[in-house]
């Protein structure tokens, strides 16, 4: 089988041009959690101000940091390199400091796609003064564009899928990866529960039964001989038990920024597939 290589920041990109910069990193985020190359550890507090109970998020090395990453996951992978460990929201405020909002989008993600063919860019002069860099999808990308959406389309079959053809629910699981979160069809509740059930069984069907590509690179030591994923020990699943939605993940990069008012993931979808 063969993989687009894709993290699911890019595909983001590549689906949503107009994508805020805080979608792609929590989404990458939540990727690189999954994947260990980051770890959390969740702590309760208590406050005797308030009297109630809270919790925080501390960001630290996994078990895979030293993994080859992306320019784009290296920048998050790097506050940890440099501070150990981050509180969540200290994190995101580094972060927020550390780069602007079209760096991230453009030069860590978009640029690094129009060196594999998928964006073209062109320099223009706004307003005749200062220089502005625009992107276009190319041929090459607008094919990886619709692969990328047939997939996520394909999220809404996942619960029948469960309920009558276990073979092909792992086998779609397995080709998206974190990109299912990409979907926004299943709350994180509704993915915990999928994963678990998933990976107690072992069809006797094999991925390339259902499908003949990944939307994500895959180390070699996951897959068999003919390209299958075997098993999902690839993703730290329990990293989902810390937490009841995925807005639990999502912080704000960008208050504040040029970028606040575009809009959503499955709006920009919806419109640029019509």
């Amino acid at each position: 089988m063969k993989s687009l290589n894709l993290t699911p920041a890019e595909s983001l990109i590549i689906i949503s041009p107009r994508t805020q910069r805080r979608e792609m990193i929590n989404i990458t985020l939540i990727d690189l959690l999954l994947k260990r190359v980051l770890k959390i550890n969740v702590e309760e507090h208590e406050s005797k101000f308030l009297k109630r109970h809270y919790k925080s998020i501390i960001i630290s090395e996994g078990e895979l940091f030293e993994s080859n990453l992306k320019p784009h996951e290296e920048v998050l992978r790097d506050l940890i390199l440099e501070y150990s460990q981050l509180e969540l929201n200290e994190f995101a405020r580094i972060l927020n400091k550390k780069i602007n909002s079209n760096d991230f989008r453009d030069k860590y993600v978009r640029d690094i796609l129009v060196d594999k063919g998928y964006f073209k860019k062109r320099r223009k002069m706004l307003l005749s003064l200062i220089p502005h860099a625009t992107y276009a999808l190319t041929d090459r990308g607008v094919e990886v564009k619709s692969k990328i959406i047939a997939l996520l389309d394909e999220a809404k079959y996942l619960e029948k899928w469960i309920k009558e053809d276990l073979g092909r629910a792992k086998a779609y699981l397995s080709v998206t990866g974190s990109h299912i979160f990409l979907s926004n069809v299943y709350d994180i509740e509704d993915i915990k529960k999928f994963s678990k059930i998933l990976s107690q069984i072992k069809p006797e069907s094999k991925v390339s039964d259902y499908y003949s590509y990944y939307l994500y690179a895959i180390p070699l030591e996951y897959l068999e001989d003919y390209g299958n994923i075997e098993n999902f020990d690839l993703f730290d699943i329990s990293v989902l038990d810390n937490f009841d939605s995925l807005n639990d993940f999502y912080i704000d990069f960008d208050a504040g920024s040029d970028d606040a008012c575009n809009e959503g993931i499955v709006e920009e979808r919806n419109k640029n597939s019509t």
